[in-house]
């Protein structure tokens, strides 16, 4: 049987461990040829890469920093060379999972974090989906979908202003580039993860864990695989009337 994803091109950002590791591993399962981007830990990448590739799929590892000025451009070239140039250049399915978190009071907010906040968070995504946008226009298809955040709807505690203006930023942006590219045949969506059980944020972890659980209806954390199935669908032909939207998938965080 054919899968959905057959013999597309997908680039999943921040793709080594965590939310972006099982969005790769889930589009691979899909059919999709993928992109597997790294900042630091190439020995990370290289075990997605390997689970992928011992389940029958297709991946590459790609190193690029995207908090740095340079980062998207780097990460654009390995576009054109990837799996020996098989895809000429075409690009299918972006996925800007790629994010890093400060926490703390505003007024004690080094420019330092708010330049690594803004440029992962932000420009690096504004940049890739414009020139994803670009190549996905001339071929008349594609899916551009934003991983965002719970915090991209409400602001449930304090010290988290900046994360959160990054994160409604990310929503606003998917909803103003899907009205762009809507006549296209490119769709443009976002995920919002709400708590997520990954090796950064585990559900385990002490008494915050336990407050941000009771934050959800659910009573739980999510799996990274529950976000990635709802990136799954975003990116099939299944979803080809759906843009613009912002799906929260938090256990009820926002209910």
């Amino acid at each position: 049987m054919s899968k959905p994803l057959e013999n597309k091109l997908a680039l999943v950002t921040g793709s080594s461990r965590g939310i972006g590791a099982a969005i790769a591993v889930r589009l691979a399962a899909e059919g999709a040829y993928v992109l597997v981007n790294y900042s630091a830990s190439p020995e990370r990448a290289k075990k997605v890469v390997d689970e992928i590739t011992k389940a029958g799929g297709h991946a590459e590892a790609v190193g690029a920093d995207l908090g740095s000025l340079d980062g998207p451009k780097t990460l654009i070239a390995s576009i054109d060379t990837s799996f020996g140039g098989k895809f000429g250049g075409h690009l299918d399915i972006l996925v800007n999972n790629a994010g890093t978190a400060e926490f703390g009071p505003f007024l004690e907010t080094s420019d330092q974090s708010y330049d690594k906040l803004f440029n992962v968070n932000v420009r690096a995504l504004i940049e890739l989906s414009k020139d994803a946008a670009k190549r996905m226009t001339k071929s008349g298809w594609g899916r551009i979908i934003n991983i965002g955040s719970a915090f991209g709807e409400a602001a449930p505690m304090p010290g988290v202003t900046l994360y959160i203006a990054t994160k409604f930023a990310v929503h606003g942006f998917t909803r103003g580039l899907s009205r762009e590219l809507g006549a296209t045949g490119v769709t443009v969506n976002g995920v919002q993860p709400g708590p997520t059980n990954t090796e950064l944020s585990p559900d385990d972890n002490g008494p915050a864990a336990q407050a941000m659980k009771k934050l959800t209806s659910v009573g739980r954390f999510g799996k990274a695989e529950e976000i990635a199935a709802a990136v799954a669908f975003l990116a099939s032909p299944e979803s080809s009337f759906i843009n613009g939207e912002n799906l929260t998938v938090d256990g009820g965080w926002n209910a």
